[in-house]
């Protein structure tokens, strides 16, 4: 797995100077560590983990978000990521694979929801906003509406509305 720290300083837990910069300055959150770990242990069940790069993590409170790369994925595999990361670090998680299209990231990161559609709209200045809408059928939302939205209008690199449809 593809890490922006050195292997041995998160395996060992004790990070070089370059690796404590970038700690420091803000570059890698002090709790993506302890991910970046948990993830490189999994490498040996989870074998897609080998060729994964790690993007990011979001903490939404409840609720962690983890960011990957997977050259080859399906939804079995974010799925097996998913749950030994829930178990592993006893917490909500979330795993959301960048590049995919903007149906399938929503979807990933918007469980238990039902993803409906995603639409595109251009504004006249010439930009493009996303709307996602989902159906809630009375489920709750993994997290605050707002964070999620901040959350995927980041890996989208555009503006992000969550429009709930159906039943409340």
């Amino acid at each position: 797995m593809k890490i922006p720290l050195d292997t041995i300083c998160v395996k060992t837990g004790i990070l070089c100077p370059s690796c404590q910069r970038k700690v420091s300055s803000g570059l890698v959150k002090e709790y993506e560590v302890d991910i970046m770990r948990k993830l490189l242990d999994l490498e040996e069940r989870i074998k897609e983990l080998k060729d994964a790069e790690y993007v990011k993590s979001y903490d939404l409170g409840d609720l962690l978000v983890i960011v990957l790369k997977l050259p080859d994925w399906d939804k079995d595999v974010v799925r097996r990521i998913r749950q030994a990361l829930s178990r592993e670090l006893n917490r909500k998680v979330r795993v959301v694979v960048k590049g995919a299209d903007p149906r399938e990231m929503a979807a990933q990161l918007l469980i238990p929801l039902d993803v409906r559609g995603v639409n595109i709209v251009w504004t006249p200045d010439g930009t493009q906003k996303y709307v996602i809408r989902v159906d809630r059928k009375g489920k709750r939302w993994p997290a605050p509406k707002e964070e999620l939205e901040k959350v995927l209008s980041e890996l989208l690199d555009a503006p992000v509305e969550i429009r709930p449809q159906g039943h409340f």
